[in-house]
C-alpha cells in the first residue's frame, strides 16, 4: 500500500482516447483537474467538472494554442519537490499549487512527417513544445508527481488508482518510459531538419531497447543482448515454435538463409542450407523434399549443424527427412501439424517462422570503431534484360536458369565469392578467398567429393575476372559459361578465352561483392 496522494491532475492530451474514463475515475475521487483546449473542451462536453490552465495562471492561450501551458506556475506546481520544505513554501509564496499527475501526449510529428504529403508549416505545427516540458518535469520530479505519458497506461494507472499502489518504482518506471518518448520524438524532429543526404538519412540515430540477454556473442567471453527498435518494440525477427534459446551467431545465420530462401523469383520451391553465413546448398524443385535433398547433394559435410530455409510450408514428407540429419535452425512460413509431431522429438531443434516486415530493413549497419557504417541493401532483383552476351556463344535455356540461380545466390556468399550452378541449383560452392581462382578450385573441389558432374554447369561470380586463369580451369572441366559482373581491365583478355574454349559468358553490369 503506497501513501502516494493524489489531489490535483494536469489533463493535456492529443490523442483523446481513454481521457474521459481515466477523467471520470479521476473526479469520483475529488481530483482536481486542469485541462487545456481541446481536453478541455471533450471533458467539459462528457459533464467532468475540469477547470482551465488560465484559470490558475491568469494568461490566456494565445498563438492558436502555442503558449498556453509555458508558465512558471505550471513548471512550478509540477517541479516542486514535496519532501522539500524550500519548495513548498517557494510555491505557497508565488500562490502555485502542486500538481501529482500529469496526463500529457505529444502531437504526432512523426505521423505527419512521415505521411508524405504535408507541407512543412504543417510538420512545423506539429512540433510539440509545451507537451515534452511538461512530461520531462514531471519524470525529473517522479517522487512527487506520476506522469502517464500514453493511453496504454491508463488501465494499470486506475487498477493502481483504486488500489492505493502508485509507489515509487511504479512512477519511476513511468518516467523512464517519459524520456525515452521525448527522446525518440527529438530525434524525429532532427531527422526531419537534417533531411536526406545521397539517398541516405542526414541524421542517424535510431533507439532500441534490450529485449533480451543472449547466452554470449560470436565466443563464450563475449556478452550478447538482442535489441529492439523503438519504433516496433514489441517485435520479434522470428516465432520460434520449439527449440532452444536463439544464440547470436544463430540470429546472424537465420537473417542470412531468410534472404537466400526469400529473395529468389520462382514459381517452385526454394530450399537453402546455410553454413556460418555462407550458402553450402541450394536447390530449386517441384516439392520441398526434393529442394531439400537438392540442396544437401551440393556439400553433404557441411550442412551438418547449419541452418535449412524454404519457402514453403514445412510438411511431414520434409519433417521426417530432417530427422535424418542434425540442424541448428530451421526456418519456413509455416509447419504443418504433422510436421511439428515430428520435430518435437527433437527438442534443441529450433523451429521459426520468419518476421518479414522486421527483418526487410533496407538498411545494413555496422559498427566502425566509435563510428557506424551505413549503407542500402542490395535489391536482389535485377533486370535480367541488362544481362549483356559478351562471347560469340550463348546460353542455351537450360543453362539461363543455371545463369539465374548461380547469379541469385553468389550474392549472398562472401567474396571472393565463385557459385557452381545447374537448373535445379548448385553444384560447388567457393567462398572468402583472397583469389578468385583459390575459391574456383575450392568449389570445382567440392564439386568432386559430393560426386557431381561439372558437364554443361556455370559459373557464378560475384566480381569480375581479373585474369583468364579461372576460364582455364573451367574448361578443362566442362564448364559450360560463366556470368559475371565485367569491369575487368582484362575483360577482353577473359572474353577471348571463353571463345577459344568454346564457352559462353554474359556481364551483369552489376557487382554483387558481399565483404
Amino acid at each position: 500500500m503506497s501513501n502516494f496522494t493524489i489531489k490535483r491532475a494536469i489533463l493535456s492530451v492529443w490523442d483523446k482516447t481513454g481521457i474521459v474514463p481515466l477523467a471520470k475515475k479521476l473526479e469520483d475521487s475529488q481530483v482536481e483537474i486542469y485541462s487545456t483546449g481541446g481536453t478541455y473542451r471533450t471533458l467539459n462536453d462528457n459533464g467532468i467538472v475540469v477547470k482551465k490552465i488560465e484559470d490558475l495562471t491568469d494568461f490566456p492561450e494565445i498563438m492558436n494554442g502555442r503558449v498556453k501551458t509555458l508558465h512558471p506556475l505550471i513548471y512550478a506546481g509540477i517541479l516542486g519537490d514535496s519532501r522539500k520544505r524550500s519548495h513548498r513554501e517557494d510555491l505557497h509564496r508565488v500562490g502555485g499549487l502542486g500538481f501529482q499527475l500529469v496526463v500529457v501526449n505529444l502531437y504526432p510529428f512523426s505521423e505527419t512527417y512521415r505521411a508524405g504529403d504535408k507541407t512543412d508549416p504543417e510538420i512545423i505545427e506539429m512540433i510539440d513544445i509545451g507537451g515534452p516540458g511538461m512530461l520531462r518535469a514531471a519524470s525529473k520530479n517522479y517522487h512527487s508527481v506520476v506522469v502517464l505519458s500514453h493511453p496504454s497506461q491508463y488501465v494499470e494507472f486506475e487498477k493502481r488508482f483504486e488500489a492505493g499502489e502508485i509507489d515509487e518504482p511504479y512512477r519511476r518506471v513511468l518516467a523512464r518510459d517519459v524520456f525515452r518518448l521525448t527522446s525518440n520524438y527529438d530525434t524525429e524532429i532532427a531527422s526531419y531538419f537534417f533531411g536526406q543526404s545521397g539517398g541516405l538519412p542526414g541524421f542517424w540515430a535510431p533507439h532500441y531497447h534490450k529485449v533480451r540477454e543472449l547466452r554470449y556473442g560470436e565466443n563464450p567471453d563475449q556478452q550478447a543482448a538482442l535489441y529492439n527498435p523503438e519504433s516496433a518494440p514489441e517485435d520479434m525477427p522470428f516465432i520460434q515454435l520449439q527449440g532452444k534459446e536463439i544464440s547470436f551467431n544463430n540470429y546472424i545465420d537465420c537473417l542470412a538463409a531468410y534472404r537466400v530462401s526469400s529473395g529468389f523469383c520462382t514459381d517452385r520451391i526454394v530450399c537453402v542450407n546455410l553454413k556460418h553465413t555462407n550458402p553450402c546448398g541450394f536447390g530449386v524443385a517441384d516439392s520441398a523434399l526434393a529442394a531439400y535433398r537438392r540442396a544437401v547433394k551440393t556439400d553433404p559435410v557441411s550442412y551438418y549443424g547449419g541452418i535449412v530455409g524454404v519457402n514453403v510450408p514445412v510438411d511431414r514428407e520434409l519433417a521426417e527427412e530432417f530427422t535424418k540429419s542434425f540442424l541448428e535452425c530451421i526456418i519456413a512460413p509455416e509447419y504443418t501439424p504433422a510436421a511439428l509431431e515430428i520435430l518435437s522429438k527433437r527438442k534443441n531443434l529450433r523451429l521459426l517462422i520468419p518476421n518479414a516486415e522486421y527483418l526487410d530493413f533496407p538498411y545494413d549497419t555496422r559498427a566502425y570503431g566509435a563510428g557506424l557504417l551505413v549503407q542500402e541493401i542490395q535489391d536482389s532483383h535485377d533486370d535480367e534484360k541488362q544481362w549483356k552476351q559478351v562471347t560469340k556463344a550463348g546460353p542455351n535455356q537450360a543453362s539461363y536458369q543455371a545463369l539465374q540461380i548461380g547469379w541469385h545466390v553468389v550474392k549472398h556468399v562472401k567474396s571472393n565469392a565463385v557459385v557452381l550452378a545447374d537448373g535445379d541449383g548448385t553444384i560447388g560452392v567457393g567462398a572468402g578467398q583472397m583469389s578468385r581462382v583459390d575459391s574456383l578450385k575450392i568449389a570445382i573441389r567440392k564439386a568432386g567429393e559430393a560426386g557431381l558432374t561439372l558437364k554443361n554447369v556455370i559459373i557464378a561470380s560475384d566480381a569480375f575476372f581479373p585474369f583468364r586463369d579461372s576460364v582455364d580451369l573451367a574448361a578443362e572441366h566442362g564448364i559450360a559459361g560463366i556470368i559475371q559482373p565485367g569491369g575487368s581491365i582484362r575483360d577482353d583478355e577473359v572474353i577471348k578465352a571463353c571463345n577459344e574454349h568454346g564457352m559462353f559468358m554474359l556481364f551483369t553490369h552489376k557487382r554483387v561483392f558481399k565483404h
